[in-house]
């Protein structure tokens, strides 16, 4: 575990002032890392992203352009042939700038092991799951995180290697979930974590300093999420609903429902109340509001709808939304039977 909290404006980056870093992302939260990174003068000597164009075709959620930092940094930036970097081209390109290390923060692919190879420290990626790794390998561990209601994170920065999220640990951070988080605020949290791990790991690895830890344990691995995924099924708690709908809010698709075949995107929405709506069927407007908020019935209460979006529709009280899907709580200890097990899925 890592020593004191990293505070902004209080510590240096003590790394080899001869060293070369690539960082590699195509998020928002990635680029705040780098932002920080370069404030505190990181040698970073070439950025690795996506072309908005990429982003599209690969349905990149919190894509965010680097094209601007790089400018105002006087920095390359290296847009691959393809977003795996699976061309020759791209291998080519990483063989001749030699640079140390990569940092990989918010790249929604596996990095080929023939490129990893070509940085003499490696590349740093990071990972996590309420249980630590190599528990909860896979996709989408905060989103799945928050639909299970756990209460922690531990994020951990890994050497990479061409295997899902399987690579030998350099840090692990321990943050809390909290029941009035949702994913943005999770990602703020990873934010802050990866930029005290990076602060306190980086120096180490680059003068080869660091010990790292082998992964150990049961390998279990999260399945991938589909827009799909966000429809409410209105037979679940009111418990159940609102972590999925925190869960999968913006920068994701949104969980969602239907009204006689309009959809209703529904990005916010509370836990509201036990004590209206007594055998009403769930699923059920009961109240609108003129804010345009409205109650929904649940199996054992109700839900607050704060924040929503449908074309050419309003909510009205007596309304039945349809019930479609179900989620899957897969990575408690006693849904231990849903994980995919030793083996990792096809699609992680």
């Amino acid at each position: 575990m890592l020593g004191e909290m990293y505070v902004p404006g209080d510590r240096t980056l003590d790394v080899p002032e001869d060293a070369e870093i690539v960082y590699a992302s195509c998020t928002r939260p990635g680029h705040e890392v780098l932002e920080t990174l370069l404030e505190y003068d990181a040698p970073i000597t070439e950025i690795v992203s996506i072309t908005p164009e990429m982003a599209r075709r690969g349905s990149s959620s919190k894509y965010r352009s680097f094209a601007e930092t790089a400018d105002a940094h006087d920095l390359p930036i290296y847009y691959p042939q393809e977003y795996g970097m699976d061309d020759p081209a791209d291998l080519d390109h990483f063989q001749s700038i030699d640079a140390d290390v990569m940092i990989v923060n918010g790249w929604q692919r596996l990095v080929p092991g023939e490129i990893l190879e070509t940085f003499e420290y490696g590349a740093l990626g990071n990972h996590g799951s309420a249980f630590g790794l190599p528990r909860g390998r896979g996709r989408s561990p905060l989103n799945w995180s928050l639909i299970e209601d756990l209460d922690r994170f531990l994020l951990s920065i890994i050497q990479l290697d061409p295997g899902p999220d399987s690579g030998e640990v350099v840090a692990t951070k321990k943050f809390d979930l909290t029941t009035y988080d949702d994913i943005q605020t999770l990602y703020h949290k990873v934010t802050m974590a990866i930029e005290e791990m990076l602060f306190d790991s980086l120096g180490p690895v680059l003068r080869e300093e660091i010990e790292y830890g082998e992964q150990r344990g049961e390998v279990t691995y999260y399945p991938k999420r589909n827009p799909e995924d966000g429809a409410i099924h209105w037979g679940n708690t009111t418990r159940d609903i609102y972590d999925l709908v925190r869960a999968v809010t913006d920068p994701y698709p949104g969980a969602f429902t239907l009204d006689d075949g309009t959809r209703v995107d529904i990005w916010e929405a509370i836990p509201f109340s036990d004590d209206f709506a007594f055998g009403v069927e769930p699923g059920t407007i009961v109240e609108t509001f003129e804010a345009g908020d409205f109650v929904v019935a649940t199996p054992d209460g109700t839900l607050l709808v704060r924040e929503w979006d449908a074309e050419d529709w309003a909510p009205e009280p007596g309304v039945q939304f349809e019930s479609r899907g179900e989620h899957d709580r897969v990575d408690r200890y006693e849904h231990r039977n849903h994980l995919t097990g030793s083996g990792a899925p096809d699609d992680v």
